[in-house]
């Protein structure tokens, strides 16, 4: 029998930047450990927990990493005030700081349980931390400006695909994009849980955030289970 090595001999090296754990409150379907140790079983060189507007799994990720030997990016994904949907990725101390100052600006700043940050508090972080946008269904190129224009050098452009009927469309969109903004792009996956198999759970997660019947309709839900963490074959295949 062939070894995972094996079978993940020749194929192109992956990092995900773009998880979330059971840390993201009723969004998450899998605890950080679980995440860590299947993306090292897949073969991933990295993975980034990237909890939005925290960094509380953090910890048990950090543990999960050393024993499995893989490489544990801390991040965070914020939704500013005006829509803007980042990923913000650290690369030593001194970003770490920055992105917990950040989370606990945000977090003074709204109800318990929200939180609330605009530009100019992005702004504010100068040259600290990594910033991947991930674009919404419509994306704008003053949004891809403005990030090209604070945060040059340190911006990404994220496509993540999910087997949606518009793939190739969407890629060729973003593709587009990222060209006439001058911002290079890269795959990420928004991540939700660790295998397909948590897909009824997520879903069941999602249905009591919007506060609604499960079978209240698929306007809700993600239209499959593709949030999981995908084999790096199939990666290959997706964004060739």
């Amino acid at each position: 029998m062939a070894s995972s090595a094996d079978s993940n001999a020749g194929l192109p090296a992956y990092a995900e930047l773009h998880c979330i754990s059971n840390y993201s409150f009723l969004r998450g379907a899998s605890h950080p450990a679980e995440l860590v140790a299947q993306a090292a079983a897949l073969g991933y060189t990295a993975l980034a927990l990237t909890d939005e507007c925290s960094v509380a799994g953090i910890v048990r990720a950090h543990v999960a990493a050393r024993r499995h030997a893989i490489q544990l990016i801390i991040g965070s994904e914020l939704r500013l005030a005006d829509g803007l949907h980042l990923v913000l990725l650290v690369t030593d101390r001194e970003d770490y700081a920055a992105l917990c100052a950040l989370i606990t600006r945000g977090r003074r700043a709204a109800v318990k349980g929200s939180y609330h940050l605009s530009r100019s508090e992005l702004e504010a972080l100068g040259t600290a931390c990594c910033v991947l946008w991930v674009p919404a269904a419509d994306p704008q190129l003053a949004d891809a400006l403005w990030l090209k224009q604070h945060f040059a050098g340190r911006v990404w452009l994220a496509v993540e695909l999910h087997a949606g009927d518009d793939d190739h469309r969407r890629a060729r969109q973003l593709a587009e994009l990222a060209a006439v903004a001058g911002i290079p792009a890269v795959a990420a996956g928004d991540v939700h849980m660790h295998v397909r198999g948590r897909r009824a759970l997520q879903d069941t997660l999602t249905a009591i955030r919007n506060r609604q019947p499960l079978g209240s309709g698929s306007h809700i839900l993600y239209q499959n289970g593709e949030r999981h963490l995908r084999s790096r074959a199939a990666l290959a295949r997706i964004y060739p």
